[in-house]
């Protein structure tokens, strides 16, 4: 009796050891699959959230307007009142954007390329913080020159060919108006714009630059580019150089230059009225072409 007590309570015994056994294998198996499921979730979770279809995010719309760069910079596409004031400005500047009708479209951004390449920026087409500025100050002097609207003379013209031909002019000096010459049949005539005049040669003999035994040249150069002897022609897609107010002498026409018609006497007039005028304005005199 008591071999069979001691082999019921072994078996007992062994019983519940597997029981116990059992059930630890049991509970290890269950926690192992929950973590692999946890696991597993968690895989297909970043999954979806790196391909940007997670349940749980979403990408927000950009709110950039057409137009419009992250920066708020202005190109092909924009509309608005600050497109109708940035067209104002081109055309105030010298460069054609066509109508101020608020629409940046491929004519308004050909007249701010072109105003980029006349400045030196990169010409994108693109009017961030660098254009703005340029064109904030194009009608601001500086070193002395007149500030926004302050010039001395203006040279009008009676017509503005649109390519290559002569138109003519009249320019103001000192009190005293000139008829004037400009471009010829092959040669654009003086782009518009403001310039800024100095002293260049007080007599020359060159025959396109006398008139009636009468010569000499006035320099004419972009008021916003002190020193570069140039102005950005749009009409030309480049800077033209070597502009000159001179005696319209030889062939009727000019090379672009301002040419002064009249005869020996009218020459020495002008001349000496120019001279008096860079005298009074500090040898810089500011000439509005338009």
């Amino acid at each position: 009796m008591t071999g069979v007590s001691r082999s019921s309570d072994s078996a007992s015994r062994s019983a519940s050891s597997s029981r116990s056994v059992g059930s630890s294998q049991s509970s290890q198996s269950s926690r192992s699959v929950s973590s692999a499921t946890s696991v597993g979730a968690t895989a297909k979770t970043a999954a979806r959230t790196a391909t940007g279809h997670s349940s749980q995010s979403s990408f927000t719309a950009s709110s950039t307007q057409p137009g419009r760069t992250a920066a708020g910079s202005m190109k092909n596409g924009a509309r608005g009142a600050d497109v109708a004031s940035l067209q104002d400005k081109l055309r105030s500047a010298g460069f054609d954007p066509g109508r101020s009708d608020g629409v940046f479209g491929p004519r308004t951004e050909r007249a701010v390329r072109d105003f980029q390449r006349s400045q030196g920026l990169q010409s994108d087409g693109i009017v961030g913080r660098r254009t703005s500025g340029a064109l904030n100050g194009a009608d601001r002097m500086e070193g002395g020159r007149p500030a926004a609207g302050g010039v001395n003379g203006t040279a009008r013209l009676n017509n503005q060919p649109d390519g290559r031909g002569m138109t003519t002019g009249s320019i103001t000096v000192n009190g005293n108006t000139y008829q004037f010459n400009s471009g010829s049949g092959r040669l654009f005539s003086t782009p518009e714009g403001t310039y800024r005049v100095t002293a260049h040669r007080n007599s020359r003999s060159e025959n396109a630059f006398v008139r009636d035994g009468v010569g000499f040249s006035f320099r004419m150069e972009d008021a916003r580019r002190p020193n570069s002897d140039a102005m950005y022609d749009p009409r030309a897609g480049r800077d033209r150089t070597a502009l000159r107010i001179h005696p319209d002498g030889g062939a009727r026409g000019t090379a672009g230059c301002i040419g002064v018609v009249g005869d020996a006497a009218t020459m020495r007039q002008f001349r000496d009225d120019m001279n008096a005028e860079l005298r009074r304005n500090g040898g810089s005199y500011t000439l509005r072409v338009q």
